[in-house]
Order: structure tokens, then C-alpha cells, then sequence
């Protein structure tokens, strides 16, 4: 009896210890299962922020994607209305040309008229006053003082006719030679209108540079985005992936998934964004290469 209560004893001091060890393993596990809690709620909160700053940045890009725009297409829009204004005043300098160079015609041949008209009065009055004359030798004897008279009548009468044909003939050079000018001024400005018209091409040209300048910007910037999103996003899955327990890893899968969505949607709008900004490039040049063709002359 003495031998089984000392076994007995024995026994019970090793379940002791063995529950002893096992309690102490325990603790320690629900210790490790704490901490590993905790870096799983650092990753969390890591993770959120993360989140939220891939939104602000894509929110942010797409206000300065378009703001710019708008202040593109004002741009272009102010240009468009300068270039057609130019255009009408070309164009109604062309009409006020083409009526100064008929009004030119028609005094060409007023003046046509007018020499014919003078040539036969003149022929007219040389025809009268030979034939007086004739009449005038015939009665010179007897009309001798009268034909003296005459003869002063007559150049008078002529010389009255000269005068006035010659003060219209030089009416009308005055009026030519003024419409001359005119002409010679109306060129001159259709000629400053032409330079015009030459340096806003210049702009256009100056303009599409700095479109596609302002577009590599752009490009380059999502780019770099994008490279900072990748890298924060491996080192995210790097850190996931030393996490020991299923259900820890399965909520780090899910989070990473929608990390992943988000990013997709990202880079979608991000797409979007240039494709709208190549399409409304593309709308600009046809506008500019249509309005840029001359009008059509009758």
C-alpha cells in the first residue's frame, strides 16, 4: 500500500507539470495570436491609407485633367472667333476692292465717251467755222468789219468750249488718279490682312506644340503614378504574405482584390481621359484645316 501511494503521488505530479507546460504554451500562443492581431491591424490601417490616397490622386488628376481641357478649348475657342472675324474682314475688303476696280471701269469708260463726244464736237465746230469762213471770204468785201467780229465771236465760243471740255477732262483724271489710290491702299491692307492671317497660322502651329508637350506631361505623370501605385502595392502583398492563419490571409485577399479593382477603374478613367483629349485634338485640326481653306471665287 505504502509503494501505490507513492506511484500515486508521482502520477499526479506529472499531469501537474504536463498541464503546467501546456498552459504556458497557451499563453504564449494566445500572445502570439495577439501580436500577429495587432500587425494584422497595422496592415489594415496601412492598407486604408493607401486606399485613400490611390482616390485623392486619382480625384486630384482628374480635376487638373479637366481643368486643363477647359482652359484648352477657351483657348481654341478664342482663336476660332479671331480667325473668323478676320475672315469677314477679308472678305469685305475683297467686296469694297471689287467695287472701287467696277467703279474704275466705269469712269474708263465715261471717259471713252466723253473723248468721242469731244472728238465730235470738235469735228462739229471745226466743220461750222470752216464753213462760215467760206461764207465769210465770200462776203469779205462787203463784211470785212463783221468778219472781224465774227472771227472774235467764234474764238471765244471755242475757246469757251475748250475750256470746259478740258475742265472735266481734268475732273475725271482727278477722279481716276483718286481712285488709283484707293486701290493702291485697298491692297496694301489686304496685304496686312494676309500677314495676319499668315501668323495665326504661325500660333496654330505654336498651340499644337504645346498640346503635345502638355500631353507627354500628362503621360509621363500617370506614369509615375502608376509605378508608385505597383511598387506600394508589392510591398503591401509582401508583407501579406508572412501572415500564418487562413482566415487572416482570406481578409488580406479580399482587401487585396479590391485594391486591384480600384486600380483597374484608375487606369480605366485614366485612359478615358487621354483618348477624350486625342479626340478633341483631332475635332480641332479637321475644324482648323476646314476653315483654313481659301473661299471659293466667282
Amino acid at each position: 500500500s505504502g509503494v501505490s501511494g507513492v506511484s500515486g503521488v508521482s502520477g499526479v505530479s506529472g499531469v501537474s507539470t504536463e498541464e503546467v507546460c501546456l498552459r504556458a504554451q497557451l499563453s504564449e500562443a494566445l500572445l502570439q495570436l495577439k501580436q500577429e492581431q495587432r500587425k494584422t491591424l497595422v496592415l489594415t490601417e496601412e492598407i486604408r491609407v493607401c486606399k485613400t490616397r490611390s482616390l485623392e490622386a486619382q480625384k486630384e488628376l482628374e480635376e487638373e485633367e479637366e481643368a486643363l481641357m477647359n482652359k484648352l478649348m477657351k483657348r481654341l475657342e478664342a482663336l476660332q472667333k479671331e480667325k473668323h472675324s478676320l475672315k469677314l474682314k477679308v472678305q469685305k475688303e475683297e467686296e469694297t476692292l471689287r467695287q472701287g476696280e467696277r467703279r474704275l471701269k466705269e469712269v474708263d469708260k465715261e471717259k471713252e465717251d466723253l473723248q468721242r463726244q469731244l472728238e465730235l464736237e470738235q469735228e462739229y465746230v471745226v466743220n461750222k467755222l470752216e464753213k462760215k469762213l467760206n461764207e465769210l471770204n465770200m462776203e469779205k468785201v462787203k463784211l470785212g468789219k463783221y468778219k472781224v467780229d465774227l472771227e472774235n465771236q467764234l474764238e471765244q465760243e471755242q475757246e469757251q468750249i475748250v475750256n470746259k471740255l478740258q475742265k472735266k477732262a481734268d475732273k475725271y483724271l482727278e477722279e481716276k488718279f483718286q481712285l488709283v489710290k484707293e486701290k493702291t491702299d485697298m491692297q496694301r491692307h489686304v496685304s496686312q490682312l494676309q500677314t495676319q492671317v499668315a501668323k495665326l497660322s504661325s500660333d496654330k502651329v505654336i498651340l499644337e506644340n504645346q498640346l503635345e508637350i502638355e500631353e507627354e506631361n500628362i503621360v509621363n505623370k500617370l506614369q509615375r503614378q502608376l509605378e508608385e501605385v505597383i511598387h506600394k502595392n508589392r510591398v503591401l502583398e509582401k508583407k501579406l504574405e508572412k501572415g500564418k492563419y487562413l482566415s487572416e490571409s482570406e481578409t488580406s485577399e479580399d482587401e487585396t482584390s479590391l485594391f486591384n479593382e480600384h486600380y483597374a477603374s484608375f487606369m480605366n478613367k485614366s485612359m478615358k481621359a487621354m483618348h477624350k483629349s486625342q479626340l478633341n485634338y483631332s475635332r480641332y485640326s479637321r475644324r482648323q484645316e476646314s476653315s483654313s481653306k481659301p473661299p471659293v471665287k466667282e
